[in-house]
């Protein structure tokens, strides 16, 4: 019975058998396409260099056999570098003046295969790091923010910041071309004048820059000085001005009152008068009412008396 079996298994081996290689042929095929395929990240590239030609791997991925190709990552991570110019290693204005900056840049290598070459080809195996081409993006940015900056007066790079970062930004992109970066902000976080302190009159241009910043200072100085007289003087003429003011208020108020008081005195006056007036017809009616009185009375007697009189008469006659 076994040897029933084998033999079956050997008649079906014999007329399947180059279906049985077409298939190991397959599976072999793919394995080694898994395997010799490489997947890569979004944040990534890869250059693949060696059999043929150099070929950039971007946003998905490619076939590397290996001892025939070599890849070489580059990172395309965005990330932000300082770069702090002040004290004796300020900037210098178109006006000989000196300014310290602060600018913050965001790099990146270009997610572009002719910049993705370069970058791996000129930088190498570099992770990008600040530590790692802290180097090379300060001695690019210093070169551009000093050639920008002597372009325009210390006015200018302190009122119009914004065309100062765009001329930053648009020649720095210029310079790390060449190393297959490119800046994707640019921000300007701090302009300010550099202390006096920091200027050496044995060089020329901080001589001059010293005279025109002694002057600036003794011109705004002096504008200070003016405008303080000026505050002064206007606060003095306004406290003049508040004071006459003042003066004909109370000019006006003691004309008032006096107005007031004389009509006071004008209508007492008067009160006093009809009141003088009054009491005098009080009196005049008193006495005339006493005389009607007294003219009653005597009117009364004599007619008592002439009573008294005739009565006698009458008796006698009777």
């Amino acid at each position: 019975m076994i040897k029933n079996i084998a033999g079956s298994a050997i008649m079906l081996i014999s007329n399947f058998y180059y279906e049985f290689l077409i298939l190991g042929l397959v599976s072999t095929l793919l394995l080694l396409l898994y395997v010799l395929y490489v997947r890569i990240p979004v944040d990534a590239a890869y250059l693949r260099t060696g059999l043929g030609k150099p070929k950039v791997l971007l946003g998905g991925g490619g076939f590397v056999i290996p001892f025939l190709h070599t890849l070489t990552p580059v990172n395309l991570q965005t990330y932000s570098l300082e770069l702090h110019l002040q004290g004796a290693n300020s900037l210098i204005t178109k006006d000989l003046l000196r300014v310290d900056a602060l600018m913050v840049f965001s790099v990146r290598v270009a997610a572009r295969p002719n910049s993705i070459q370069i970058a791996a080809r000129v930088l190498g195996e570099v992770d990008l790091q600040p530590g790692t081409i802290q180097s090379l993006l300060e001695a690019e940015g210093t070169a551009v923010l000093r050639g920008t900056a002597a372009m325009m007066p210390f006015s200018s790079v302190h009122q119009q910041r914004q065309d100062f970062t765009e001329t930053v930004n648009r020649r720095l992109n210029l310079q790390l071309q060449k190393y297959g970066l490119e800046v994707v902000s640019t921000a300007l976080m701090k302009v300010e004048q550099t202390l006096k302190n920091y200027y050496d009159p044995q060089q020329i241009s901080d001589a001059q820059g010293l005279m025109l910043l002694e002057k600036a200072q003794f011109t705004y100085a002096k504008q200070r000085q003016i405008q303080r007289w000026n505050a002064e003087s206007s606060a003095r003429r306004h406290d003049f001005e508040t004071a006459l003011q003042r003066m004909a208020w109370e000019r006006d108020e003691f004309t008032a009152r006096l107005q007031h008081i004389r009509f006071k005195a004008e209508a007492d006056a008067k009160a006093e008068q009809e009141l003088d007036e009054i009491n005098l017809a009080k009196e005049l009616a008193f006495e005339m009412a006493q005389r009607d009185v007294q003219l009653i009375r005597v009117q009364t007697e004599q007619e008592l008396l002439a009573a008294q009189a005739v009565v006698p008469l009458k008796l006698v006659s009777a």
